[in-house]
């Protein structure tokens, strides 16, 4: 009984773990930089090998990342090393 209770429960979360992958990729296919919508784009630098990279986020939902208000802790992922970004002030002005 306790195990069909946990079965349920593991299908649910990955029921609405697809379901919220499915939606942030529907939402981010043919964006332009700046442009707004659910997935946000920034444009960022990493202080540790100055290399510039776009970043897409969903606000409130963070699967690689540290969210420390407008900042996120994460990898580069150029150089793969863990530095924090700020993502308020780095963020795409609408074209």
């Amino acid at each position: 009984m306790i195990l069909v209770g946990y079965l349920a429960i593991g299908i649910a979360v990955v029921v609405l773990a697809l379901v919220v992958g499915f939606y942030a990729w529907t939402y981010r296919r043919n964006r332009q930089l700046g442009s707004p919508g659910i997935v946000s784009r920034s444009r960022l630098t990493c202080p540790k090998c100055h290399q510039v990279f776009d970043y897409d986020y969903m606000p409130g939902a963070s699967f690689t990342a540290l969210r420390l208000g407008r900042s996120r802790y994460m990898a580069c992922p150029l150089c793969q090393k863990w530095s924090t970004f700020d993502l308020s002030e780095e963020r795409l002005a609408r074209p």
